[in-house]
């Protein structure tokens, strides 16, 4: 979990994990993510926001790539709810893509 003058960005919905993520997902904060990462990966249905983010690096996108890659691998559901131009444009230049939910979806 993150400090605890800092508000954890995970939220635990029954089997529904949502990261709501907030300011800077650079090299500089992704360390202090991380359990918050491993813990949403225990529910079987995991949803990111990136709408709060202010910039992403590299190591930001490292992060959400690590993040649906494990999702992947263990049998989760996991997509971004919400994008940012700046994860878009990184995704493009490396020729990557996560997994997004429809606009239409809705939640159980």
């Amino acid at each position: 979990m993150l400090d605890a003058d800092i508000e954890s960005p995970l939220h635990l919905d029954g089997h529904e994990a949502t990261l709501t993520l907030q300011g800077d997902l650079t090299i500089f904060t992704v360390d202090a993510l991380k359990d918050d990462v491993f813990l949403a990966l225990n529910c079987p249905r995991i949803r990111v926001s990136l709408s709060g983010v202010t910039d992403i690096d590299s190591c930001g996108l490292q992060l959400l790539l690590l993040l649906a890659q494990q999702a992947q691998h263990l049998g989760r559901d996991f997509a971004l709810s919400e994008h940012h131009p700046e994860a878009d444009a990184l995704l493009a230049l490396y020729g990557l893509a996560l997994p997004s939910t429809a606009a239409e979806e809705s939640t159980p």
